[in-house]
């Protein structure tokens, strides 16, 4: 049973990361920073350092919030696959799911730039991350299409580039991604 002090730093926590989260969102990983968060959770920068004594730290607990949500998403697709339901239907709503979320879409960006410029330690656990999203989407791939001579492996190398692809488009506000003709193409690929 969790005390009302651990409950309070639980929270305190998760104000951090969400009031961090909502900031580099907003702002980006490189201007945004421990001042700022703390004035937007309403502490004193000191009690900011007592849970947090460095961006970086928030950082990669905001990243490992972030992947794994993406990772949840990923394998609720497969776990929710039904047999009749269409590929191109299942294909559509990962696509619009993932690369249309407001707020998670700016900040895999920030964190994405943060980790292939200058954070060798971001840069590393996304890159493991990008690894099992691409064996969920092959084994997922696996389930939805029909069997024939599709190589599951490349396939989920260009959905996973896709998604990347069409959250930079989203944010950019391209106005039209044909989300619906690319899911119907990818679903007849044999």
């Amino acid at each position: 049973m969790i005390n009302e002090e651990d409950s309070q730093q639980i929270n305190t926590r998760q104000s951090i990361l969400d009031a961090a989260s909502k900031l580099i969102a907003q702002k980006g990983v490189k201007n945004t920073s421990l001042a700022d968060i703390s004035k937007e959770v309403g502490i004193s920068k000191g009690t900011l350092y007592y849970y947090y004594s460095n961006k970086n730290d928030i950082i990669y607990d905001i990243a490992d919030i972030h992947l794994k949500q993406m990772t949840e998403e990923l394998l609720a697709w497969i776990d929710n696959i039904e047999h009749n339901t269409p590929p191109e239907e299942i294909l559509r709503v990962v696509f619009e799911r993932i690369s249309t979320a407001e707020t998670r879409g700016k900040l895999h960006l920030y964190l994405v730039g943060d980790a292939v410029t200058s954070n060798e330690p971001l840069k590393q656990r996304f890159r493991e991350k990008y690894g099992e999203w691409r064996m969920t989407l092959e084994n997922g791939l696996r389930k939805v299409l029909k069997k024939g001579t599709v190589d599951y492996e490349i396939l989920s190398h260009i959905i996973l580039a896709a998604l990347d692809g069409f959250t930079i488009q989203w944010r950019l506000g391209v106005d039209i991604i044909p989300i619906d003709g690319i899911a119907n193409f990818i679903a007849k690929v044999e």
